[in-house]
């Protein structure tokens, strides 16, 4: 056989398997099952914290519908729509069990078994624990149904198809989770930046596929609807004339150190997140912030 044959055969060979990779892989990984009960008070503070409100409610809509489905998120891709995740059993997650909700929530799979696209952060919620999801599901549980499905995403060429994020996620991402000490306020504090809060979705930069680069919370300029968002890292933040104070009076009410209030996307995130919180975990983000250079 001629060397080039032989070399013609490998590259094919080697082509087929990474395409069968792709294609039998399971998206995800195998957890154990989550024990513990759900509460449905600390539920509800963790959907405040986590912003689901804002993401998953259309409030462009004259009578906005808690949940059911959020706006149009405009992207490089495509566009984008969270779904309906309230009580409803025929449009909502009314029939998911806890397992199912898990594998969506922390490793990007939905129910057939296909990932998620990433613009649901499941890369940030990879490291909420146990305890935090179960309280999660019992909230949502008893939200009220909504009968009414969201929009399907309206994705352009190659982006539409699914398949193409298996190799994404082998590129760029991780859902192994994080261990995060939260005995601490500064460990508290990065569990609710990095995790519950996924504040890295809007102020990480991100390449040409969307996937995180550094530098860490540095800042992004492709924030959809062609916003932007600054480095919230303390040493960026002190160039600004920040100190923990005037982010923790921030985190509440949404004024600025100079007395202006932010607008944009930052004032849903506020008014039905972090202005929800108790104190004591806006300080834990705030000293978290500060101790980053």
């Amino acid at each position: 056989m001629r060397p080039w044959l032989k070399w013609f055969i490998a590259i094919d060979t080697a082509i087929v398997a990474i395409f069968l990779a792709v294609v039998f892989t399971p998206v995800g990984e195998q957890r154990p099952a989550i024990e513990q009960i759900g509460d449905v008070a600390r539920g509800q503070t963790l959907l405040n914290t986590a912003g689901c409100f804002a993401c998953h409610t259309d409030t462009t809509e004259d009578a906005a519908l808690a949940f059911a489905g959020g706006p149009r998120l405009d992207t490089p891709f495509g566009d984008f729509y969270a779904p309906n995740i309230t009580a409803s059993k025929t449009a909502g997650i009314g029939n998911w069990s806890l397992a199912e909700f898990e594998a969506a929530l922390r490793q990007g799979r939905n129910r057939q078994g296909q990932s998620y696209y990433p613009a649901f952060p499941f890369l940030s919620y990879r490291s909420l624990s146990d305890q935090d999801v179960a309280d999660l599901f019992a909230a949502l549980q008893k939200t009220t149904a909504v009968d009414q499905p969201a929009p399907s995403h309206q994705l352009a060429f190659p982006y539409n198809i699914r398949l193409g994020l298996k190799p994404w996620r082998w590129l760029f991402a991780s859902t192994q989770s994080l261990n995060i000490d939260q005995s601490t306020a500064i460990g508290r504090g990065r569990y609710l930046v990095d995790v519950v809060g996924h504040c890295g979705e809007c102020h990480n930069p991100r390449n040409s596929l969307g996937a995180f680069i550094a530098p860490y919370l540095g800042g992004s300029r492709d924030i959809p609807g062609g916003l932007s968002a600054p480095s919230i890292v303390g040493a960026a933040l002190e160039r600004m004339d920040w100190t923990e104070e005037d982010l923790v009076y921030f985190l509440a009410d949404g004024m600025l150190p100079d007395g202006d209030f932010v607008g944009g996307s930052m004032v849903e995130v506020i008014e039905h997140g972090t202005s929800r919180m108790p104190e004591s975990d806006r300080r834990a983000i705030a000293e978290y912030l500060f101790s980053l250079r």
